[in-house]
């Protein structure tokens, strides 16, 4: 009987790009005519918000645009402002030929530098650089055999238990709200957002999605000159189309704001406000396959090629918080009225058997001194996600940061902060197999078998029966029936005798 060999495919999820992309910012702000004019600059902002992201013959296109704050203080004036311009941005990146019906991307970013002057009283010219992080992760197919049908071939076989990509999709859609905000309003500095892992259901072809959207309004008031918070609440209730997903699936998701706005209803005079909310949703399914690690033929010359293949194990949520505590000088003689943290996106150091996740959080400390002029006082600390060093080198860290919560105390020129750190995201946990790749028997250059019939062999607890079996051309099955073995690994130091083969 000729030796045939049989073939499946196993799944993994392969990073097919990960770069950094510098973009460049040069815009020109003008002051409307409701706008304070400026005297000095305080503090620039960055920020990306994406509005599509797509695959499209091997080629990722991302859209969207960068949001400028600009901090500044107005002449003779006690309370600080802020004015915002939208930049578009376009990003095209070339990928490698692959098969991406099945595919998700993350998008990160932080400011490089940016130089911002006034050039009047009324215009603000701002020249700098964002840098991109884009990593696109793909299912990739491997070729593997699962089993040999030959009478001389012995073949070492085990069960692969593994997660693949069962489909992804992006939902974008706007909800609206009254918001309750002082009638002393004087001016919305900055809103700042954040979300829980929504609670999701997988059904046939869809998931649904149900949290809420937690924005945070910062704001000045006419008879003050502190800057005031407003959280306002907006529920969400999505289903998002997933083609061929099942109910025994799991889902994922990355919930991001692409804009937040609010407005006065002149008659009414009542404040609403309106955000639209995307939701990158991910769908995984877990698979068994059969697959061939070794074999080996008893009769003939053989030849044989091995293959390393990493298989998505497991696939785990996180939803922590990091405290985060800095302290700082900033003198007796300043007060502080606003603390605006700029997060870094994560960054992954492998060591010898230690993975070090870490990202850069800055707080950017707004404060007025003595003589009423604003100052911004910056503070990077790295945050380590220490709980993550037991991942490997080669595990997808898929995670986001964001500020959740920030107190500080001020005493005597003496700041400490405290932070609430969110990390949202998953992690995909991989494993390396060595696999067989092919196999071919020479049949024209037997292998001569030993002329005795019985060999005694003296076994150490843990060898495998196959690689015994294979050390001496003989059949594992044979091993096991002669020395009525239960396992394929030995539990015990013991002797054993090794039936030679028999045509």
């Amino acid at each position: 009987m000729a030796t045939q060999l049989f073939f499946d495919h196993l799944l993994s999820t392969a990073k097919m790009a990960d770069v950094n992309s510098e973009h460049p910012v040069e815009t020109e702000i003008l002051l409307a005519d409701y706008d304070a004019p400026v005297f000095k600059i305080v503090k620039t902002t960055m920020e990306h918000l994406v509005t599509q992201k797509y695959i499209m013959q091997n080629k990722l296109a991302v859209e969207g645009f960068i949001k400028l704050s600009v901090y500044y203080q107005p002449p003779q004036a006690e309370k600080i402002s802020v004015v915002t311009q939208k930049v578009p941005f376009q990003k095209q990146l070339e990928l490698p030929a692959a098969d991406y019906d099945v595919s998700f991307v993350t998008v990160g970013g932080q400011s490089q530098y940016v130089n911002t002057r006034p050039q009047n009283s009324t215009r603000i010219d701002v020249r700098g650089a964002y840098m991109f992080t884009f990593k696109v992760f793909a299912q990739q197919k491997v070729s593997a055999v699962t089993t040999i049908a030959g009478s001389s071939v012995c073949c070492d076989s085990g069960e692969i238990s593994h997660f693949c990509l069962a489909g992804q999709n992006i939902r974008q859609f706007s909800v609206e709200n009254e918001v309750t905000l002082p009638e002393t309003l004087h001016k919305i500095l900055r809103v700042q957002t954040r979300s829980q892992p929504p609670a999701i259901a997988v059904y046939q072809d869809k998931i649904t999605a149900k949290g809420e959207i937690s924005a945070d309004i910062f704001y000045t008031v006419t008879d003050s000159e502190d800057i005031k918070k407003h959280t306002q609440v907006f529920p969400y209730n999505q289903i998002i189309d997933i083609k061929g997903i099942k109910e025994n699936h799991v889902a994922c998701t990355d919930i991001s704001v692409c804009s937040f706005s609010v407005g006065q209803n002149q008659d009414s005079k009542k404040y609403m406000a309106s955000i639209t909310i995307q939701i990158d949703a991910t769908a995984f399914s877990r698979q068994q396959v059969i697959a061939v690690n070794d074999a080996f033929s008893r009769c003939y010359e053989y030849e044989k090629q091995q293959q390393e293949m990493l298989c998505d194990t497991n696939m785990y949520h996180i939803d922590k918080n990091i405290a985060l505590q800095i302290r700082e000088n900033i003198g007796a003689d300043c007060s502080v009225r606003d603390i605006i943290f700029e997060i870094a996106p994560l960054k992954n150091y492998y060591e010898i058997n230690k993975s070090t996740v870490k990202a850069k959080v800055t707080a950017n400390i707004i404060a007025v001194n003595s003589q009423n002029e604003y100052e911004c006082f910056a503070r990077t600390e790295d945050v380590v996600l220490d709980w993550l060093e037991n991942c490997s080198q080669y595990d997808e860290i898929c995670l986001k940061l964001t500020a959740d919560n920030c107190t500080y105390t001020h005493t005597g020129g003496n700041l400490q902060i405290n932070a609430a750190i969110s990390v949202q995201g998953f992690v995909i946990e991989k494993r390396s197999f060595n696999l067989l790749r092919s196999f071919e028997e020479n049949t024209d250059k037997p292998v001569t078998n030993g002329e005795e019939a019985l060999v005694v062999y003296y076994a150490q607890k843990g060898e495998r029966v196959f690689d015994i079996a294979k050390n001496h051309n003989a059949s594992p099955a044979d091993i096991m029936e002669e020395n009525n073995l239960a396992g394929g690994v030995l539990q015990a130091n013991q002797m054993l005798f090794i039936p030679a083969f028999a045509e």
